[in-house]
């Protein structure tokens, strides 16, 4: 939660500068999920995809109790369109890096 500020004025203005600073890297796209997004395709919880050099795709997920390797092809097409639909259901890159700059004042 970008709002939410767990640190003092100083380091939570740096947290939003780099990734400011991150979003406009060659290759990064960076989207901010808003928070007025009651439900989203992310609310059971965190994943990261990942390709193997044998392009092999698995999934990876982590929770309080533990982490879970995925490969089954059925349950990876699953979280695909989960992904696809976080995409969609998030700020595109400009109106991302635009609210970060509201946020540190400079819009």
């Amino acid at each position: 939660v970008l709002s939410l500020q767990l640190t003092d004025d100083e380091a939570h203005a740096e947290q939003l500068r780099h990734l400011l600073e991150c979003a406009a890297l060659p290759g990064i796209c960076l989207q901010i999920l808003p928070l007025n997004h009651r439900t989203h395709a992310g609310l059971a919880g965190p994943f990261t995809l990942l390709e193997t050099p044998e392009y092999q795709r698995v999934a990876y997920s982590e929770t309080q109790r533990g982490s879970l390797l995925v490969s089954d092809p059925d349950e990876i097409s699953i979280l695909s369109q989960k992904y696809a639909m976080l995409r969609a259901q998030a700020l595109s890159p400009e109106e991302t890096m635009a609210l970060l700059k509201r946020l540190l004042g400079e819009q």
